[in-house]
């Protein structure tokens, strides 16, 4: 009986997972180059088989302390690009295509973004979600009409009026890219699932072109996440009656042994 206990609420936590996972995807429906997630769902007793790890961090042997039946939730990230709003701001760069900025985090490791709402920062470094980008190009503050080519080439006028070439913007590519974990801000990291990275230039190896002037909209579809937000709720209350269910003969049992 109590059997029926963990699996009712395995199911509602995978359940819940999915609820949280839909309010993030909407919440960031017009947050620039966000790729929404999804839920999967599978066999607890073959994901104990396959030694998986909780999408939360623990064990799911520990977490869940399962027995063998049920459901659990893992994470994908949507390769679906965005559509490309035209902004005409010089410092505006859509990926066309596949792969994603490179830039870093405070203690030097890599991250990536999709967000091309590039800037300057206070060393005047070329950033994307405001981290330098790991070409680290930095544009002289006399430096005017910046031109950012398909092939990633940062081109622009100084002062004297020469055209100079500041860097190139590289892209990075995953073999799964569904398989990069969310770290919040718009950044993503690499796992086992998504593959070593790949820098490219753009255009070159499948790699996608850079286009000055566009934003990539969210992939987030309002309707297609209100309806997987309706199917998640009624699979929270299935899985609550479970456990009602096996609570509610558990009481029997109980007063049978009473009496």
């Amino acid at each position: 009986m109590t059997d029926a206990l963990y699996v009712g609420a395995t199911g509602m936590r995978a359940a819940q997972t999915q609820v949280d996972t839909i309010a993030n995807n909407v919440a960031n429906v017009n947050t620039t180059g966000f790729r929404r997630e999804t839920v999967n769902f599978s066999s607890v007793m073959a994901a104990l088989q396959s030694g998986a790890v909780d999408p939360l961090g623990s064990s799911l042997r520990e977490n869940l302390q399962a027995r063998g039946a049920g459901a659990i939730a893992s994470l994908q990230l949507s390769t679906q690009a965005g559509e490309l709003k035209q902004t005409q701001a010089p410092l505006d760069v859509a990926i066309d295509g596949t792969g994603f900025f490179e830039v870093l985090l405070p203690d030097g490791t890599p991250a990536y973004t999709r967000a091309g709402a590039l800037s300057l920062n206070s060393e005047g470094m070329l950033s994307g979600a405001g981290l330098p980008l790991s070409a680290r190009i930095a544009v002289p503050a006399d430096a005017n009409a910046l031109r950012i080519t398909p092939d990633g080439r940062v081109l622009a006028n100084l002062a004297d009026r020469r055209d100079v070439e500041l860097g190139n913007i590289e892209l990075a590519a995953f073999a799964n890219p569904g398989g990069l974990q969310s770290i919040g801000d718009n950044l993503y990291r690499p796992t086992d699932r998504s593959g070593e990275m790949q820098l490219g230039t753009p255009g070159d190896s499948g790699n996608g072109t850079l286009r000055q002037g566009f934003l990539e909209s969210s992939n987030v579809q309002l309707v297609d996440e209100l309806v997987s937000l309706m199917l998640a709720q009624r699979g929270f209350e299935m899985n609550s009656k479970v456990v009602q269910a096996a609570d509610q003969m558990l009481g029997i049992t109980n007063a049978l042994y009473r009496s």
